[in-house]
């Protein structure tokens, strides 16, 4: 109990000073934002609260709404125009970064806005959509208390949706910038000044844009655009904070091109302007970095690939000078266990015996490594022709007859009665058959039983071999088809081998234009391998 208390106490000691923290720094952004408002003294075409509200609840969680009510509380108690009318505007004003943290959270939104997607949902879900709460909240809350005439409800509900928009759209990456990215490079002096003397210049130019009456707004883009491409996140982000917190400046004077203009245009005027400094700066960052990721990943898999390749060939070199020596030693001890070279000494049969089965195993290993490396630099494709996949199934059937027979095995076949005439090679196809009948005998029960199925699905020919087997947990199978896996269960890791079996089957089933799946596999009713070839023409 006292341990409990004592995790309570130091989480409030944690999370307290946090909720004073973003109430506070909520108010201060909230009271400066309040000298630019439009609509009696609390609506505003920007609100920065709102994008620092919903960095909040993207960092530190969902306990934070309670600091953005406190301080939405706060803002909204002086300026009425009721203490219900403020309560209700500030849980609107909390509502809305709340939702628009659990739509991206939901979508797998990424902080480091390094994906044209979380740039899309920050701009659609978080700005366009999630605001919509605010705005009908606080709209529907002045137009009930008489302060906002019901005809005037879409205009004063249109200026606080733009005016929460964009305080999304500018303050939110602006400060997810700010948070430390470790894949970001580390901003030299040089380069520290060059994105100083840009902002500079981007500020420059959208104030005397915007001091013009003449529509020339959009001329100031190719400098945020530079910035975006350059600096990614950390420069397009407070470039595009520049560029449209003077626009809101010129909006609010009524100066340059929005003197003519009446509320609403103005808000569709900052709108479009807005958005298109969004998609313009962090929208081209992401683009940007998505496009280099794609490159170093490109890099990376042609890296890979030459690495595999080159293991491969090396594999494959090194198998062909290991089979020549242990073909030389199978044959000498045929020879000497046959008496070829005179009869043994009794005590030597044992031994000849036990080197003759080792010799065997190891030539094996030998063939899987050289087939495994063939698969990997892709020589592995065989001769092809038309064969009849029942006959491929009767001779591996055939071949696993004697072990069977030791094992007092159940094997039955359901081959249909037409042909299943599949192109591709019968000595591949009969290697990949007998490795997951041997598998079946293997891995299972006693006695084992086995079932071979041919059929027909569509234009493809579907082979499923069943058994009654200890069954594959979930999270193998698929990984039971990589190269030199085995398993940890100890009934399966008593078993020899390397781990190349259903890998080089695989390959083998799809160099054949096929697939090779685990249909299904339970640990009660044992398991189901799949191969589906295409029927041939």
């Amino acid at each position: 109990m006292v341990g409990v208390r004592g995790r309570n106490v130091s989480a409030i000691r944690t999370t307290l000073p946090r909720l004073v923290v973003v109430a506070f720094v909520y108010w201060l952004a909230a009271r400066a934002s309040l000298s630019l408002a439009l609509v009696h003294g609390q609506v505003t075409p920007i609100w920065p609260p709102t994008g620092i509200a919903l960095v909040a609840v993207l960092i530190f969680g969902r306990s934070t709404a309670i600091g953005i009510f406190v301080g939405a509380l706060a803002v909204n108690l002086p300026i009425g125009p009721t203490p219900i009318s403020a309560v209700l505007i500030a849980a609107g004003n909390t509502l809305a970064p709340v939702a628009a943290a659990e739509l991206l959270n939901r979508i797998g939104f990424r902080r480091e806005l390094d994906r044209l997607r979380d740039a899309a949902a920050i701009i659609v879900l978080a700005a366009l959509v999630a605001m919509t709460l605010s705005a009908t909240v606080g709209t529907s809350v002045l137009v009930i208390s008489g302060t906002v005439s019901l005809s005037n409800f879409w205009t004063t509900w249109a200026v606080w949706w733009t005016g929460d928009a964009m305080g999304v759209m500018l303050v939110a990456p602006f400060l997810l910038s700010l948070v430390p990215r470790s894949t970001a490079p580390a901003l030299t002096f040089a380069t520290g000044a060059q994105l100083v003397a840009l902002l500079v210049g981007i500020a420059v130019v959208t104030y005397v844009l915007f001091e013009s009456p003449l529509r020339l707004e959009y001329l100031v883009f190719p400098l945020i655009m530079v910035a975006a491409w350059r600096f990614r996140l950390r420069g397009a982000t407070p470039a595009a904070l520049i560029a449209s917190g003077l626009a809101v400046a010129s909006a609010v004077q009524g100066i340059g091109p929005f003197a003519n203009e009446d509320l609403l245009e103005k808000m569709i005027t900052l709108q479009v302007f807005n958005v298109f400094v969004a998609m313009s700066s962090f929208v081209l960052s992401a683009y940007v970095d998505a496009r280099e990721r794609a490159a170093s990943s490109r890099r990376m898999y042609e890296a890979a690939q030459a690495a595999n390749r080159a293991k491969g060939e090396f594999l494959n070199m090194a198998a062909h000078e290991l089979r020549t020596p242990i073909t030389v030693l199978s044959g000498y001890l045929s020879m000497l266990g046959e008496g070829s070279l005179g009869a043994p000494p009794p005590a030597w049969e044992t031994p000849i015996s036990i080197l003759a089965d080792k010799t065997a195993e190891l030539d094996k290993i030998v063939g899987d490594l050289l087939e495994a490396s063939r698969i990997d630099i892709n020589q592995h494709r065989a001769t092809m022709g038309v064969v009849d996949l029942r006959q491929v199934v009767t001779a591996a059937v055939a071949r696993l007859g004697a072990r069977a027979k030791l094992l007092s095995a159940d094997v039955s076949t359901e081959l249909p009665e037409e042909p299943m005439m599949v192109e591709g090679n019968d000595g591949q196809l009969g290697r990949v058959l007998d490795n997951l009948l041997n598998n079946a005998l293997t891995y299972t029960r006693r006695p084992p039983e086995v079932a071979i199925k041919v059929s027909r699905d569509g234009s493809r020919a579907v082979v499923r071999i069943e058994d009654n087997g200890i069954g594959i947990p979930r999270n193998q199978r698929e990984r039971v088809f990589e190269r030199f896996f085995r398993s940890p269960d100890p009934m399966m890791a008593k078993v020899p081998g390397v781990g190349l079996g259903l890998y080089i089957s695989r390959g083998l089933v799809e160099s054949h234009g096929g697939r090779l799946v685990i249909e299904k596999s339970d640990a009660r009713t044992g398991t189901v391998f799949a191969i589906s070839l295409p029927l041939a023409a």
